[in-house]
């Protein structure tokens, strides 16, 4: 049995703790407590089912329920802001699986004097236990939705007292709801606790215009940029710039597709926009997943890792300065001006439809646009051979991103089992390229740094040596594997996957 709350508008704390003693309860004095609920920015352990919260009293406690038949608590001096933060153990692991690289931010804190009620057997044993808590605060909001809540939290094994109990406030007349107290005043306030959902698919219908479905997807990643603005700014975690700047390409990719749908001096204009905001993510974007990367890259060179400590300071200090020049320019004028005229134009009511496509059914228009875009990728891929150079294996990724990009994007039209099995066989040969592209660049890094690290002792160079002949190992086994890699992708099977998937609106 989870835990239930109950609350009332017509009876008062007293009348629930004069009960539960008539009941044979024991209420102890109230103390101030604060319960915090964590999770990360896209609701993370929400969407495992997972709940956190940290519990402030006399000292203060982590407590993880879900995915589990018991709750798991551990004692913290602070509240963690990454999965590395918490205490060593069980509970440190369960949360690193999930959270990897997302940072723990609070969703919602209430503060209370709560009391709690146990009622134990003749051998003394709490069997179950009811807390109750007034005077509430919450943090953000000017006044709490109730007076007092009290809370039914059973206790392992005894699953028929806690029943007991529910039955014994529910026959009270008292207002029921799921869950904890955070739970109670969540839905009261009507908090999101799902976090930020930033999907690029939103619904289409095959049969609307082309340019009102575009704007219905440009508008939807126009939000995604500004959800994830104020995190990239502050450099929270690297998900935030991650997401901001995959949706920035989106928005691209939707752009340069957009001929004949959106009037030309409206793609000329924000594809300039987008590619300088774009170019702008890149560098810090690019340090990020050198950081990211650091302890899987330096793993082959065992011991000797060690004396790579100067090379990470130096990674990390130009990640740090790369963040502030991008936050200057999150902040600038010409950012925006950027966003603000983005947002007039594919929010007002009434554009301009003089574009030849833009009143064409969207799944005509999506079909031919996705068409197009593979065979552009099947084309540079067919021409690559041994002695391509690393900059044509970079056009084709883009192509593949563009591909994927306009999938996703209009991915609303097709159901998402078929779009998701062609976007499958996609990914492999994106992996691939995505591998080869990060080594190239690293490699350009480290040896552009190695550049700032003659000072440093021999350890060091001689670390950094090796550290360069692994990546272009692992680039070089990239190359190596690209042209089975994309052999399995240009086969009848695939061509077969997305004929059928644009077939299923009428668009192929």
């Amino acid at each position: 049995m989870d835990a239930t709350s109950f609350t009332s508008t017509d009876l008062g704390a007293a009348a629930v703790v004069d009960a539960l003693v008539a009941a044979g309860f024991s209420v102890g004095s109230s103390s101030t407590v604060a319960r915090t609920m964590l999770d990360t920015f896209d609701g993370r352990l929400h969407a495992a089912g997972l709940r956190l919260e940290l519990h402030r009293s006399a000292g203060q406690e982590l407590v993880l329920r879900g995915g589990g038949p018991t709750e798991a608590r551990v004692a913290v001096a602070e509240r963690p802001r990454l999965a590395a933060d918490v205490p060593a153990g069980p509970l440190r692991r369960r949360l690193a699986a999930v959270l990897d690289v997302r940072a723990l931010l609070p969703v919602l804190t209430v503060t209370a004097r709560m009391r709690t009620a146990v009622r134990r057997d003749p051998a003394g044993k709490v069997r179950a236990g009811i807390s109750v808590a007034e005077r509430l605060t919450v943090e953000s909001f000017a006044s709490p939705p109730f007076a007092w809540v009290a809370t039914v939290e059973p206790l392992a094994g005894y699953a028929k007292d806690a029943e007991s109990a529910d039955r014994l406030l529910s026959s009270m007349g008292l207002r029921r709801t799921a869950g904890g107290l955070l739970d109670a005043v969540a839905g009261a306030l009507v908090v999101d606790v799902a976090g930020f959902r930033g999907s690029p698919t939103v619904p289409l219908d095959p049969g609307e215009p082309a340019l009102d479905a575009f704007r219905k997807v440009l508008s939807n990643l126009a939000a995604a940029i500004d959800a994830n603005r104020p995190g990239t700014i502050d450099h929270i975690d690297p998900e935030f710039l991650h997401d901001l700047r995959v949706a920035v390409r989106r928005t691209r990719s939707v752009l340069s597709e957009a001929r004949g749908v959106l009037p030309p001096e409206v793609r000329r204009r924000f594809r300039e926009g987008f590619g300088w905001l774009g170019q702008a993510t890149g560098p810090a974007r690019d340090l990020d997943v050198y950081v990211i990367e650091w302890a899987d890259y330096v793993a082959p060179l065992g011991a000797d890792a060690a004396a790579l400590g100067p090379v990470l300071d130096d990674i990390v200090s130009r990640r740090a300065a790369a963040h502030a020049t991008l936050a200057k320019v999150l902040q600038s004028s010409r950012y925006r001006q950027l966003l603000t005229g983005w947002h007039r134009w594919v929010d007002r009511p009434a554009v301009d439809r003089s574009a030849k496509d833009a009143c064409r059914d969207i799944a005509k228009v999506a079909g031919a646009r996705i068409q197009r875009a593979q065979a552009q990728v099947l084309d540079r891929g067919r021409g690559i051979d041994a002695g391509t150079p690393a900059e044509e294996l970079h056009e084709l990724r883009k192509d593949a991103k563009k591909l994927r990009y306009l999938l996703e994007c209009l991915g609303g039209l097709y159901a998402p089992p078929a779009r998701k099995a062609f976007v499958q066989r996609l990914k492999a040969l994106q992996d691939n390229l995505g591998e080869h592209q990060d080594a190239e660049v690293h490699v350009t890094q480290l040896r552009e740094m190695s550049r700032s690290l003659q000072s440093c002792g021999p350890d060091t160079l001689v670390a950094v040596g090796r550290l360069t002949e692994s990546l272009e190992g692992r680039r070089r086994a990239a190359r190596d594997e690209f042209a089975q890699r994309f052999a399995a992708y240009d086969t009848k099977r695939t061509a077969e996957t997305l004929a059928a998937l644009l077939r299923s609106t009428g668009g192929g």
